[in-house]
Formats: structure tokens, C-alpha cells, sequence
């Protein structure tokens, strides 16, 4: 798995952590709970051995009269359709997957957008389970791109179409080697400038945008050269583009991720800026450890900023 791939899983985990400790601190009486604050509601994806980013967990207000996961409801719900959706976040509030994607491929003959992006989701986070065994990992994987892209085929106005397919483009792409991976970049880019375009507070798009150009912008002589081969014009990046977008995420929604703050000061590495590198690097060192993400990411920080701070 990309190193990409890692950074979107990490989100993942760490979305569905966050979720569920709101879950324990917010639910006192009510019977139903807004899948997360927006605080901490970011998901998302993509998946690109080492050439594409993509992910775990994107939702998000959607353009359509299908209330946002973000946004929840308490009122009484008699639509069928709303039920199941309102029935899913809960879920997904809790970290249920299992039961989440049991409930979910119920409705796999669903028309509705709503509907078949979470089944995607759900049928994602199901094969990323450390219990999911490789053969029906695989199976699953494909399965999630399959309600993404009806999804999107439904409602291409909803940006959480866009965000899963992309993801389920790039998680496909582990199966189908690098040439795959490479001719499906710009793909993956397209679909999250769209859900960018349509939700310009998704702070998930914005960072996992980010990490797509990081990663182009460190793309192998080797792949770079399979991508001339492909295109007439190879899909680039710079870190400056990538720093664009990790500054982007942060400005709407600051702090949201470890990983974004790490990201930050490895870019600014990478420029060769090091007070701002090692600025950002700290601010990883001050956020709360939540979850494994953010401790991970502070180990990573300690150690960049000993590498840092020897070569000062």
C-alpha cells in the first residue's frame, strides 16, 4: 500500500475514533445524533502505490434535498428513504461498520445518490478492516467502486460522489498495478477539484488534494517515465502547489488533522524552509493525542524536528 494510501487510511481511523468518543460525550437523551460535528467529521481516500492519494471517508453536505450526514436530524423522519439515511449516520456515529454495511447493502438496488455513496463508504471501511480476509478484501474493494460510481451517475451535483469515486478509483488501482494507477491520476484529480468545487468548506477534499500533488511532485524517475508513456502530457505537481492546498484545508477548518499539520511541515521541508517547517512540525507536538494517528504523527514530527534541528 502507498505511502498515500497510509495517509488516507490514518484519516479514516481516526474520523470513526472521533466520532465515536463524540458520540459518548453528546449523547444524553436524544434519540438520534448528527453523524459529528464538522469539527471533526473530515474523511475520506485515495490510494495510489506510491503515485496517486485518495481515501477513507468523504461525506459532507450534499447539493441535494438528502440531508448531510454532517447535519443529522432529530425531527421524525417518514420517509423511507431518509430513514435509511438517518439510520446509517447513526451508525456510522457509533463506528458500527459491520452492522453499517450490513444494514447499507440492503439497499444496494437503491436509486438514491445518497444511499449508494455511503454503501460505498461502508463497503470501503468493511474491506479495511484488519479482520477482512485478502480474497474478500479485493471483492469489496471493487464492490465500493461499483456504488460509487452509480452514485455519481445519479447525482454528479453531489460532491460526495465525486470524493468516493476518486477514492475508489484509487483504492482499485492497488490491484491493477502501476500503469493503472498512474492512468487513473488525473481522474482521481479531476473528481476532487469537483467536490471542491461544489463544497468549498470540505477541508478533507482540500487536504487529500494536497497529498495528491505531494505525491506527484515525488513521483519515481520510473513512474515518471511509465506517465510519458501514457500521456502526451504526464500528470506533475509541485511542492508548491501542494503547500497551496494543505494551507488551504487549515484555513478552513484549522486543526482539524495531525496529519495536515505534518504535512505542512514536511512540504515546507521539502522548499527548504526550515523555521516554518519546524513552526508547523511543533504545532503537530502541541495537538491533543486523541487517537494513534495523532501520536503517530507526533513521533513523525519529534523526529523531523531532530533531523531539523542537527542540521540547523
Amino acid at each position: 500500500m502507498s505511502a498515500f494510501c497510509h495517509s488516507v487510511l490514518r484519516l479514516s481511523n481516526f474520523i470513526t475514533r472521533s466520532r465515536i468518543a463524540v458520540k459518548r460525550l453528546k449523547f444524553v437523551s436524544r434519540p438520534l445524533l448528527p453523524a459529528c460535528p464538522p469539527a471533526v467529521r473530515k474523511l475520506p481516500m485515495i490510494c495510489a502505490a506510491g503515485v496517486l492519494p485518495v481515501v477513507h471517508a468523504w461525506w459532507g453536505q450534499s447539493s441535494t434535498s438528502t440531508p448531510a450526514p454532517e447535519e443529522g436530524t432529530t425531527a421524525e423522519v417518514t420517509d423511507p428513504v431518509q430513514q435509511a439515511i438517518v439510520q446509517a449516520d447513526e451508525l456510522y456515529s457509533l463506528g458500527d461498520t459491520v452492522e453499517l454495511y450490513q444494514f447499507l447493502i440492503q439497499h444496494k438496488d437503491s436509486d438514491d445518490a445518497g444511499i449508494l455513496w455511503r454503501l460505498a463508504r461502508a463497503t470501503r471501511d468493511y474491506a479495511h478492516l484488519s479482520t477482512c480476509k485478502p480474497e474478500d478484501r479485493k471483492t469489496l474493494t471493487y464492490q465500493a467502486l461499483q456504488f460509487a460510481e452509480q452514485a455519481l451517475h445519479i447525482n454528479p451535483k453531489d460532491f460526495a460522489c465525486h470524493k468516493w469515486y476518486a477514492i475508489c478509483i484509487s483504492d482499485v488501482g492497488d490491484y491493477e498495478g502501476t500503469k493503472a494507477k498512474i492512468a487513473n491520476a488525473y481522474v482521481i484529480r479531476d473528481h476532487f477539484k469537483e467536490a471542491i468545487a461544489l463544497n468549498p468548506e470540505d477541508a478533507t477534499s482540500i487536504h487529500l488534494l494536497g497529498l495528491w500533488c505531494f505525491t506527484m511532485a515525488e513521483m519515481p524517475w520510473y513512474q515518471a517515465k511509465i506517465a510519458s508513456v501514457i500521456f502526451a502530457t504526464p500528470p506533475t505537481s509541485t511542492y508548491d502547489e501542494a503547500l497551496g492546498y494543505f494551507l488551504q484545508a487549515e484555513s478552513v477548518d484549522p486543526g482539524f488533522y495531525s496529519m495536515n499539520l505534518l504535512m505542512l511541515g514536511k512540504t515546507y521541508m521539502r522548499l527548504g524552509n526550515t523555521s516554518a517547517a519546524m513552526l508547523w512540525l511543533e504545532k503537530v507536538q502541541t495537538c491533543p493525542s486523541k487517537c494513534e494517528e495523532d501520536t503517530q504523527a507526533k513521533l513523525e514530527a519529534e523526529q523531523l524536528l531532530k533531523t531539523l534541528g542537527a542540521a540547523s
